[in-house]
């Protein structure tokens, strides 16, 4: 596999729009980053073992596999079947056929595992990190996954991971990504899901590391009352550059989908947020909206959001929105004038907006973190 210098004209949106607006793609000015490359080139063994999975010391019994990746499960006919590209061909392939992690898990029929599963990957040693991952549902059951990215230091790294969902009929599964990668790190970060009937997947997304963030998440809410529920939270700052490509397509009978994103953008930090629900023909009576409001803490930040609404189905209802503006100077006024000082202030009234969104992580040593992360970045430490 040719490993590239650049990647050029990634992410891209679904529908095409005006070029000069800058949002149809994007293009880094890194390249993909592959562990075996890297062992030729300087001589060190094959890396696949270097990123063992946070698994069970022994097998758990509330799944019916919990287990590291493994070209018989990743290349079976299930996973095979969704034909997904993500953030780009390359990135994709890179993953599938050249990943040096990754688990598999598939639930119980009818087990309702109430504790979060957590996983962690820690980059360190420069070493690429790349995650193929499959999380299969079975029929009947719940499941709460954490998937927990970071930097062990400051030195520049790469991730790029895959994750294939799929969830069988009057399921709900809660999958957690947490970013915070070192800040002169790129995340390619993609996700692709499909829901048959009755089943409910919550995304909840934070992104707050890398100096190049680029997601894509596409779900398929195939069976009828099948639903998708993404919350995402992310905070820009220096001179990262932000790219989130969210899909949702609604193919059954009542579905119903939701996209709220809440952010924060300072010093010179470019963002580009793109929302899509895109409902086909035959999802009579589906429901689906969006909504991004972010707080911008500086001149110098570009912020550009495009959500996005299609529809081949008459008998559909759908809303979109999206928002930014500065702190609300009449409660920074009211804060100050109880004594607080503005900074302080500040930092309560930009909580207050996201804390909806780090409250749906399931864990409260996780939220924590999440908010002392945010309050670094707004001390600019």
């Amino acid at each position: 596999m040719k490993i590239e210098e650049e990647l050029n004209n990634i992410n891209p949106i679904p529908v095409r729009t005006w070029n000069w607006l800058g949002v149809n793609d994007i293009s880094i000015k890194e390249g993909l980053q592959d562990h075996r490359a890297n062992s030729i080139k300087e001589g060190l063994q094959d890396h696949r073992a270097k990123y063992p999975q946070v698994l069970p010391g022994q097998k758990d019994n509330r799944f019916a596999r919990f287990a590291a990746m493994s070209s018989k499960v990743g290349e079976s006919r299930l996973w095979s079947s969704i034909s997904y590209e993500g953030i780009g061909r390359e990135a994709s392939v890179q993953v599938l056929t050249r990943y040096n992690t990754g688990f598999y898990l598939e639930t119980k029929p009818g087990e309702k595992v109430t504790d979060p599963v957590r996983i962690s990957y820690s980059m360190e040693e420069g070493i690429p990190l790349i995650d193929n991952n499959a999380i299969l549902v079975r029929e009947g059951s719940e499941a709460t996954i954490i998937v927990d990215y970071a930097s062990m230091d400051s030195r520049k790294g790469f991730h790029n991971g895959l994750t294939r969902i799929y969830c069988e009929k009057d399921t709900t599964l809660t999958y957690v990504v947490i970013q915070k990668l070192s800040e002169e790190s790129t995340h390619l970060g993609a996700c692709a899901a499909k829901l048959e009937e009755n089943a409910k997947v919550n995304y909840v997304l934070v992104e707050l590391g890398a100096k190049y963030g680029v997601t894509n998440v596409q779900t398929d809410l195939l069976g009828k009352q099948s639903e998708a529920h993404m919350h995402t939270v992310y905070l820009g700052d220096r001179d990262r550059m932000i790219d989130m490509n969210y899909r949702i397509n609604h193919y059954g009978r009542e579905t119903k989908s939701g996209i709220e994103v809440k952010g924060i953008l300072l010093d010179r930090c470019d963002k580009i947020f793109k929302g899509t629900i895109d409902f086909r023909k035959g999802a009579v009576k589906a429901v689906g909206e969006e909504e991004e409001y972010v707080v911008l803490l500086s001149e110098e930040v570009r912020n550009r959001s495009v959500p996005i609404l299609l529809c081949t189905e008459e008998d559909v209802s759908g809303q979109h929105a999206a928002s930014a503006g500065k702190i609300d100077e009449n409660k920074l006024f009211y804060l100050m004038a109880r004594g607080f000082p503005e900074a302080e202030a500040k930092r309560l009234i930009i909580e207050a907006a996201i804390r909806p969104m780090i409250d749906r992580i399931p864990e409260e040593s996780i939220q924590r973190a999440v908010y002392e992360e945010v309050r670094r970045k707004l001390r600019n430490e």
